[in-house]
């Protein structure tokens, strides 16, 4: 009874339009009150304990990082020297959009980071290179949701401290799936541009090559110290982000100068509010997790879900549809802390790798970032080119399908995800 209230309570609260952070705390009280065995001077020490974490200051951080790279002058750089590298392939642009957000995403961590701050420079100069308004902003839309699956990933930090995963192995297992997932792209841009004739730009000289090269090593430099140094033990995810920071600082400030005191202002204050909202977040779900495991509800889930599932395949499968769904209606750093404290019983009863099912889980969510009704790439790249959703949502199908194809190879050859922790020794 308790959970089927439970649930009522906390849909309901998300239908009328009330902030996660505060439906979950709200629908936590209702069952507190219900089951009248946890006390309510528990509240603050369950918050607390939930954004208490060393990890979990790696949030910020990223933030910060990205916000810095993207108004530092370092996302025009990369684009350049993304488009000496690929740009003279037939639907060249498209393929350094993907490029781009692939060697972007070992800086940002996030999809709306990627599609913000590399969005407007793609989509122009897609358009005015005469690709159709639609391919340019769907290719923009889909190939930013590899941030959050290349590492630095602020989902994956996510993951690991609800799920009690190794953050440091969730970002090698990122690796291999995000370039699957870049090559899938790739592949869709090359189909388009051989039914459309898209252009291909001119190949680049060996001075203008050395020139982007030059003009773009030291923000690729990024994520080669970020994954270079947690392999090497030099410094943990967190301390990786200290790092991340300060590197992005002395780029913004000090070599490109492109770094004013007002824009400087503006990434502090727009990287606090996101952090504040995340960490609410992160607070109400940790109640929330204490409150349903004291309310007996993962455990009355695990006992019905397992009574009619007993292969592990079947699980992955079930678990895909259900995230694919949830996705559509759920920021992912949200749904991964309300989901997890239900799902981790499930997947460690089947035997699925936590590391495995944390990099399949965030993919599925990213999908979700490409689908009304809560698409947020949708809206960002809306607001940049001035496409309309419904025209863009059309656009994104066929990167849509492509990307729960990758979710579904990686589901079923784990391998793929966990080659690199396991050869690391990570794992």
């Amino acid at each position: 009874m308790s959970s089927f209230v439970f649930l009522i309570v906390l849909v309901g609260l998300f239908l009328i339009g009330v902030p996660i952070a505060f439906g979950l705390g709200i629908s936590s009280v209702v069952t507190m009150l219900m089951q009248g065995n946890i006390r309510f001077s528990m509240i603050g020490q369950m918050m607390v304990s939930g954004v208490n974490s060393f990890t979990l200051l790696s949030v910020p951080l990223f933030l910060l990082a990205g916000k810095l790279m993207n108004i530092g002058g370092v996302t025009e750089r990369l684009f350049d020297f993304c488009k000496s590298l690929v740009g003279f392939l037939p639907g060249g642009l498209g393929h350094v959009n993907v490029l781009a957000s692939v060697v972007f995403a070992g800086m940002s961590g996030t999809a709306v980071s990627d599609a913000g701050g590399l969005g407007a420079i793609e989509i122009k100069a897609m358009r005015d290179s005469g690709y159709d308004a639609e391919f340019a902003c769907a290719v923009t839309a889909s190939s930013s949701t590899i941030g959050p699956i290349i590492p630095p990933s602020l989902p994956m930090v996510v993951y690991g401290m609800v799920g009690s995963a190794s953050v440091g192995a969730l970002f090698m297992a990122g690796i291999v799936p995000g370039l699957i997932m870049a090559v899938a792209m790739m592949a869709v841009v090359a189909i388009y541009a051989h039914r459309k004739g898209y252009p291909r730009e001119a190949r680049p000289t060996w001075k203008s090559f050395l020139h982007a090269l030059k003009e773009g090593i030291l923000p690729l430099m990024t994520p080669v110290i970020i994954i270079g140094g947690i392999y090497s033990g030099y410094f943990t995810a967190t301390e990786a982000a200290v790092i991340a920071v300060v590197y992005a600082f002395i780029l913004s400030v000090f070599v490109y100068k492109e770094m004013t005191w007002q824009k400087f202002k503006d990434v502090l204050y727009e990287t606090v509010r996101d952090s504040a909202t995340i960490g609410l977040i992160l607070a109400a779900s940790t109640l929330y997790g204490n409150v349903l495991i004291r309310a007996q509800i993962p455990q009355q889930l695990l006992h019905v879900m397992t009574s009619a599932i007993t292969s592990p395949t079947v699980m992955l499968l079930v678990l895909n549809v259900f995230l694919l769904i949830v996705g559509c209606f759920m920021e992912p750093i949200s749904a991964i802390t309300i989901l997890m404290p239900l799902i981790k019983p499930l997947i460690t009863t089947m035997g699925i790798d936590p590391v495995h099912f944390g990099v399949v889980m965030i993919l599925n969510l990213m999908v979700g970032l490409l689908t009304p009704p809560v698409g947020m790439c949708l809206f960002v790249i809306s607001r940049t080119s001035g496409l309309s959703i419904a025209k863009l949502s059309k656009a994104c199908l066929p990167w849509v399908g492509t990307l729960i194809l990758v979710v579904l190879l990686l589901s079923f050859c784990p391998s793929l995800v966990l080659c690199l922790p396991r050869a690391l020794g990570m794992l």
